[in-house]
């Protein structure tokens, strides 16, 4: 229980877990959007001070203005405030006498003294619906002679207008930042992508290069972008990556290619001194046996050195001689069989062939190199046999051309268990289905290497519990 536990844990942390594109886009857009955020609200509070300033100012030169005409000789002579919903009031102040207020607006909250702000500060809420500023100015008690007599008082006046205008203005000014940092956070939801995408292309352009990288020979240096940062870096590690593989896989090749050519001649020698040995008509039947069994013996040891030799050439990259000429496949079809049956026999298994009925000799004859298209052939009947269900037929096929293609050989056998998703590794170097299989699993690595040197698609196809080799010639 603990084990699937952790395995779903395991499973939901690399669902949430997020790639290097997947970082860039959120950082990306989580600093723009903060950039913009930060911005946005300096930027409103700057603009929410400076129309609170201007209200201010606008209803101060307006309170100012009705200072001016507040006449106290005789009495108290007070304009009216307008009829815009402004709010006032006027009082009275000498140093050690309480308040007299001359005029108060009805809508002008009573008992409000002690929270109004003094002349010359800045406006304040007057409730939640007004906003109120105050001026004043020295001036003698109300009555006669008041204008021409020594100031002795202060006289204020508290002006209050709606704050609606000043509160659509600021929500206005809340609306217009608010969709600016919408666009901003859109403008970098579309950026991001072609940002990570800039930044990621040289890496793209490494693991395209990487995975083109299929065998020793197309190891190539990757191409080292001048950015002076860690993806020079990177590619620059990788270059001597590659290069030390490069040379690991030159020396393999070269080791198996110059020992196998030293093994061909004792190899040759001793089954050359077995055949003569095996014809004298004195050595027991026992004797006999025994020779031949060495003799096959030397012949696969003969055939496996033959492989590490072409292996070794194909893995250091030397090109293959191609002596193309017309050859016709039904004739070379049958002289494999001939030269195979033998050893089907001697493995209890049968060989069945297949040729077209009637056809002309000319849509068999393809010009191509024999002793290459024979190797493929050689290797493709051998794994066939090797790896085949046991007791089951092996089937060597040739096809007439269809469909303006050229002819179509076939080996097919039937499998011993499904491959599945073990199909497409078949043709990897080295690659054993079952390792427990007599082999070396080098068989279809080279057949796929001399088609491809042959201009020849060879492909593996499962078809049910059958797999089919077929060997297809280009358009004709």
């Amino acid at each position: 229980m603990n084990y699937e536990l952790d395995a779903n844990r395991t499973a939901v942390a690399r669902r949430w877990r997020l790639g290097l594109r997947g970082q860039l886009l959120v950082v990306f857009g989580l600093v723009l959007g903060l950039a913009t955020l930060a911005a946005g609200g300096y930027q409103y509070r700057s603009l929410r001070r400076q129309l609170t300033h201007a209200d201010d100012a606008q209803l101060r030169a307006h309170a100012q203005e009705l200072l001016g005409r507040v006449s106290l000789d005789p009495l108290p002579t007070l304009p009216l405030p307008s009829g815009r919903g402004e709010l006032m009031r006027v009082a009275f102040r000498e140093v050690g006498q309480p308040e007299r207020e001359l005029f108060r607006s009805a809508q002008f909250p009573a008992g409000a003294a002690p929270g109004l702000p003094p002349p010359d500060a800045p406006g304040t809420e007057l409730g939640p619906l007004h906003r109120v500023v105050a001026v004043g100015r020295a001036a003698a008690p109300p009555g006669p002679g008041a204008e021409e007599a020594a100031a002795t008082g202060y006289l204020t006046l508290w002006l209050a207008h709606p704050a609606a205008p000043l509160a659509r203005g600021v929500a206005r000014v809340q609306r217009t930042l608010l969709l600016g940092l919408l666009g901003s956070l859109t403008l970098a939801a579309v950026l991001a992508p072609l940002v990570a995408a800039a930044v990621l292309r040289p890496l793209r352009r490494m693991a395209a290069q990487a995975r083109r990288i299929k065998q020793a020979q197309d190891i190539a240096p990757l191409a080292v972008p001048a950015t002076g940062d860690e993806v020079q870096e990177l590619a620059e590690t990788l270059n001597q990556l590659l290069a030390r593989l490069a040379g690991q896989a030159t020396a393999q090749a070269n080791f198996l290619a110059a020992a196998a050519h030293e093994l061909r001649t004792p190899l040759a020698t001793l089954q050359a001194g077995l055949d003569v040995s095996g014809r004298d008509p004195a050595l027991p039947p026992a004797t006999r046996a025994a020779l031949a069994g060495h003799d096959a013996e030397l012949a696969r040891l003969g055939r496996l050195v033959d492989d590490f030799l072409l292996v070794g050439r194909l893995g250091a990259g030397a090109p293959l001689p191609i002596h193309a000429r017309p050859v016709a496949l039904d004739e070379l079809v049958l002289a494999l069989a001939d030269r195979e049956l033998p050893r089907f026999r001697a493995a209890g298994r049968v060989l069945t062939i297949g040729l077209p009925d009637e056809t002309g000799a000319a849509s068999l004859t393809a010009a191509t190199d024999a002793d290459q298209l024979t190797t493929i052939l050689l290797n493709l009947l051998d794994n066939a046999r090797k790896h085949g269900a046991p007791g089951t037929a092996v089937t060597l096929r040739l096809l007439t051309p269809a469909n303006g293609r050229g002819p179509v050989v076939e080996v097919e056998n039937t499998l011993a268990a499904p491959l599945g998703a073990r199909l497409a590794q078949l043709t990897t170097a080295w690659y054993q289905a079952d390792p427990l299989a007599p082999g070396t699993g080098l068989g279809l690595w080279i057949a796929g290497r001399l088609a491809q040197a042959l201009k020849l698609e060879l492909r593996l196809v499962e078809i049910g519990p059958q797999l089919v080799a077929r060997v297809q010639w280009p358009f004709s």
